[in-house]
């Protein structure tokens, strides 16, 4: 198989392995989907940037259906058999020329074999006689000395041109037969290159973009799922636990843990679903959540446009945007790439939760104490009542810990 083809085959087959990791993570098969509850997904299923280990497999539940994943796991069937489809006809594929190419090399060879029979027949009857079985041609052959002799010798000629004869026969239907199967073989390569096509450059492709169609959809259905026992979205919670491991591995003297941030994402945004927001494919919320414009009105800072409204969408005040809600001059101090997809974005679960996580490190040195995560969410929003607040979900959330995964 060449080069190319292979990329194309295995490119393909990336869909069996997504469409196996949402129906395994998902519940297995459908007569199992009716007696076990969805759970989470390994590594998400394709539709979130990964997934923390400790959420594998933990219920989850969706908001209205999970019609939007089941299209999707159907389409991501149909890619998986097309991949497989497509990778068999590429074998045959090779096959058939292989094959193709020893019958033409056999036909080639039996050839060959007959213009040399024929050349020897020829030049034998030459050489062992003119006219008759008596008048020698004396060149190649020793000189006839009696009768006898040369009747040896015209036997000799006689099986000779015999066997000769045989070999052009047989040289006749070995061409024959590989004519004949090579003829078999290239319509058998008709068809496999029709089908080939047809599934390479039409089918796949159109499964490939239904299953892109359907992932925007099941991303959101999966994203927003709600995690069992918390009530927070699956991607939410991964983008806390992400950023955990984060600050883990920048500031491991910080002690940050998920539930910190989850006290934080409750008030701010309800976890990114505020207003009718909702995660989407790798983290993202849409629509916007965009805060109030801080326009220095009663009981609020003035802060004038820093980012072109760029985040905020206003060229004349900043505004608190995201589920973190960063203010714009906030975020670029506190960015991160927190889903490895190269942009950093405050309207996205994976970067805005760990750029908070940044934030609430760099304000607090350590927050191994309620005095230190007050501190932290003072710093965060200078309102008592808000710390106080913040302070006591986060505990809520440690007390009840995350859930085990379904048995």
């Amino acid at each position: 198989m060449s080069h190319a083809r292979r990329s194309r085959a295995l490119a393909a087959l990336v869909g069996v392995l997504t469409a196996l990791a949402l129906v395994v993570g998902s519940g297995g098969s459908a007569a199992a989907q009716e007696v076990m509850p969805p759970t989470a997904p390994a590594e998400g299923a394709g539709l979130l940037p990964g997934l923390d280990a400790r959420l594998v497999g933990v219920g989850i539940e969706y908001a209205s259906s999970s019609r939007d994943v089941d299209a999707l796991r159907a389409a991501q069937a149909t890619q998986a058999a097309l991949g497989q489809e497509l990778f068999a006809l590429h074998t045959q594929q090779d096959a058939l020329i292989a094959r193709l190419g020893f019958l033409t090399t056999a036909q080639q060879n039996a050839t060959n074999a007959l213009i040399q029979a024929e050349l020897d027949v020829d030049r034998l009857t030459g050489i062992v006689y003119r006219r008759g079985n008596t008048e020698w041609f004396t060149t190649p052959i020793p000189e006839i000395e009696d009768v006898f002799a040369a009747e040896r010798v015209n036997q000799i000629g006689i099986s000779v041109t015999e066997q000769l004869v045989a070999a052009q026969e047989r040289a006749k239907q070995l061409r024959k037969a590989a004519t004949k199967a090579a003829a078999k073989v290239a319509d058998e390569r008709v068809i496999v290159d029709t089908r080939l096509f047809q599934v390479e450059l039409v089918e796949l492709p159109a499964a490939n973009r239904e299953v892109e169609a359907l992932s925007v959809n099941a991303a959101a259905t999966l994203a927003g799922a709600s995690v069992n026992g918390l009530g927070i979205p699956l991607a939410t919670l991964d983008a806390y636990l992400r950023a955990e491991a984060t600050l883990a591995r920048e500031r491991p003297q910080c002690g940050l843990q998920w539930w910190m941030l989850a006290g934080i994402g409750r008030v701010e945004s309800n976890h990114g679903r505020y207003g009718g927001a909702q995660p989407g494919r790798f983290g993202n919320v849409t629509p916007r959540i965009i805060g109030i414009a801080l326009d220095g009105r009663p009981g609020v800072a003035a802060i004038s446009d820093s980012d072109d409204g760029s985040w905020d969408l206003d060229p004349v005040w900043d505004r608190a945007v995201g589920p973190m809600q960063f203010i714009p001059s906030t975020w670029r101090g506190y960015a991160v790439d927190g889903n490895g997809d190269g942009a950093t974005d405050p309207n996205n679960l994976y970067d805005a939760a760990a750029g908070a996580g940044r934030y609430l490190c760099r304000a607090a040195g350590q927050l191994g104490s309620a005095a230190s995560l007050t501190r932290a969410y003072l710093a965060y929003n200078h309102s008592d009542a808000y710390a106080a607040r913040v302070l006591q979900l986060a505990r809520d959330y440690q007390a009840l810990g995350l859930p085990p995964p379904v048995a």
